[in-house]
């Protein structure tokens, strides 16, 4: 059967999109896509798997989902939570010891770690403070904690480790329920919660009710497990500026809220599985995560492990919105109900500054790819 000659111009505009993406942006080592729509399905590459090999990035490889990752401890979650074995509006130290909670979240003198939820945790609306990016920031611009990664390359961090540093070292920004703050250290917090309440590492958690199920077979939790395959091992690297950070075992820090390496495919399989609630038994999880809420950021909004991207307030009349998540590295796993459109894929370099600038904090490879998909 031939093909349209419109998807073929389609699918050479997505490869040209990737090559400019490359070329243009000096910092970006590759990019990678893959989009799935009615009728048209594409997977693509350009550029480099890393910097010191030369290697050609292809559209198979592995990435780092980074903070995609909070939507899979999210989903997890919900699924134990339909399990009666979590109630997401519990406080956590009826799941935690004193001892990762005290004097974690105070706020004018009284300490609530204790009585955050899971549902807080979830949707960035606990208080506490993000190890990664908060804190005053270095004369390099580096936060401290980047400094710390950086610093010890070769530490390979525990999640209590992570509580441990951010009590030492950083404050609570207000009490439970009253704002809206993104916090990697949450997502640690619910991983631990997972962990106890399960008594099984949250990467045999991940497989068992996730990547198993839904065939996922690329996915795996970075240091904590053996690549599941050969194609798994094959790892695009992540730049920070010219920081080789694929390289650092101190990124073992990201875990819950980051620490899984995937596939474009994979994410892919995982996202339409959601959309079309295959995830859950109860189609009401689904719709609680999916509960969204002002970020004070314009645009952008927040649910349980995901994001939402009103692209009417972003500058884009007429498309609509955009729900997934997207990474620190550029990663991206997003989906379009104006095409039925799921686009997955990574520029893996977190300070690219891209020609496109609609939405940020997604790639600028974005609303290049939905002007291409745009019915008519």
């Amino acid at each position: 059967m031939a093909i349209p000659l419109q998807a073929i111009e389609r699918e050479e505009a997505f490869q040209r999109l990737l090559y400019r993406s490359v070329t243009l942006q000096k910092t970006v080592p590759g990019a990678m896509l893959r989009v799935e729509a009615p009728g048209f399905n594409w997977a693509g590459a350009a550029g480099l798997r890393d910097r010191v090999s030369g290697a050609p990035l292809r559209p198979g490889d592995g990435f780092h989902a980074a903070s995609i990752t909070k939507m899979f401890t999210a989903t997890l979650c919900l699924q134990l939570a339909e399990d009666g074995e979590l109630d997401l509006d519990r406080g956590i130290g009826a799941y935690l010891p004193n001892s990762v909670l005290d004097d974690l979240h105070v706020v004018r003198g009284l300490d609530r770690g204790r009585f955050i939820t899971l549902r807080q945790l979830l949707g960035h609306t606990s208080g506490l403070a993000d190890h990664f990016s908060d804190g005053r920031p270095l004369d390099d611009g580096r936060s401290a904690f980047m400094a710390e990664l950086t610093n010890d390359p070769e530490r390979l961090w525990q999640p209590e480790a992570m509580i441990d540093w951010t009590r030492d070292h950083l404050t609570a920004h207000f009490a439970p329920a009253a704002g809206w703050h993104y916090s990697d250290t949450g997502f640690v917090l619910a991983g631990l919660v997972i962990e106890a309440v399960t008594t099984m590492p949250l990467h045999q958690l991940y497989r068992a009710k996730i990547f198993r199920p839904l065939g996922m077979h690329e996915t795996y939790m970075l240091f904590r497990e053996a690549p599941t395959s050969f194609a798994a091992a094959v790892v695009s690297q992540p730049y920070v500026g010219d920081l080789h950070y694929g390289g650092l075992r101190s990124i073992s820090a990201d875990w819950a809220s980051g620490g899984l390496v995937t596939t474009a495919a994979d994410l892919a399989r995982f996202l339409q599985a959601f959309v079309e609630d295959r995830v859950f038994r109860d189609h009401r999880s689904r719709q609680s995560m999916m509960a969204w809420r002002p970020t004070g950021e314009r645009g952008v909004s927040y649910g349980l492990g995901m994001r939402h991207f009103n692209l009417e307030e972003l500058g884009a009349p007429g498309f609509g919105e955009l729900w997934g998540h997207t990474s620190f590295l550029k990663g991206f796993m997003l989906y379009w109900p104006s095409a039925d459109a799921v686009i997955c894929g990574t520029e893996n370099q977190s300070e690219a500054a891209g020609v496109f600038s609609l939405l940020r904090p997604v790639s600028s490879l974005v609303p290049a790819i939905l002007r291409l998909l745009a019915p008519g």
